[in-house]
């Protein structure tokens, strides 16, 4: 995982605050907007297709109802979910990931969050690993998931795919126990910018880790993120992160 030295911004599905998030208005907003790079979510369809929405059920972001894993392909994909944020996006389709890389894959890094949320896995992983051969990806991005069983099967498929543990304070414990993390040995760890320490941060570098923190939204935190050595800060807002973590560390 050869990426750029420093605190990159990464923007939380797309440029979220300023556009509908898990769109390509969003990511490509993002790129606009000076981010490092993108993360969005990825669930796998009723007819085994990936398409790319935060959601596991229906309704906040489109006149719809249900489980997305209930719905096919082409009818997510006829789902309006740009006009809830407002009538410029009125229209605004679920993108692909191949839609995704080729919309800013040339301008941004990657971080592909994986949704499976049951220790029985659904089948995105497998159709995450494919697509990623298929793109050549493996430079430019990298899975997520909070789901350790869902990481490993990603590991085992594909060693070349870099993995991101995701973890929060209500995380199940094992998942915040160091054990599965040191088995798959993720070239990140993505905690929840609450939970991260000086010790987790130097613990995870002196493994070769990376260490990636989330949602932060204010200048205050992004620059005690950096201060902190974390090597990248995911948030709504990317124009304000990369502002605050721009020049040199500084004291609070």
């Amino acid at each position: 995982m050869n990426w750029p030295d420093g605190t990159l911004v990464f923007a939380h599905r797309g440029a979220s605050a300023y556009a509908p998030e898990n769109t390509i208005a969003a990511f490509e907003l993002a790129a606009d907007m000076g981010a490092a790079g993108i993360e969005f979510d990825v669930q796998i369809t009723r007819d085994r297709k990936l398409i790319i929405h935060h959601d596991r059920v229906l309704g906040r972001t489109e006149d719809a109802s249900g489980p997305l894993s209930d719905w096919d392909f082409a009818d997510l994909r006829a789902l309006d979910v740009g006009s809830w944020f407002g009538d410029a996006f009125s229209g605004a389709q679920m993108p692909t990931p191949a839609e995704v890389v080729d919309a800013v894959g040339g301008r941004l890094l990657m971080n592909f969050e994986l949704i499976n949320d049951s220790p029985a896995l659904n089948g995105v992983g497998p159709l995450l690993v494919d697509f990623f051969r298929r793109m050549a990806l493996f430079d430019g991005a990298m899975i997520s998931s909070f789901n350790p069983l869902a990481l490993w099967e990603v590991r085992k498929l594909e060693p070349r795919i870099a993995l991101g543990a995701l973890w929060s304070a209500d995380a199940p414990y094992f998942v915040q126990t160091p054990e599965w993390a040191q088995r798959i040995q993720p070239e990140a760890l993505h905690p929840n910018h609450a939970l991260i320490t000086p010790t987790l941060v130097e613990e995870a570098h002196a493994r070769g880790q990376r260490v990636h923190a989330w949602t932060v939204n204010d200048a205050a935190t992004a620059r005690r993120m950096k201060n902190l050595g974390v090597d990248m800060v995911m948030g709504d807002y990317p124009d304000m992160l990369a502002a605050a973590v721009s020049g040199p560390p500084a004291s609070e």
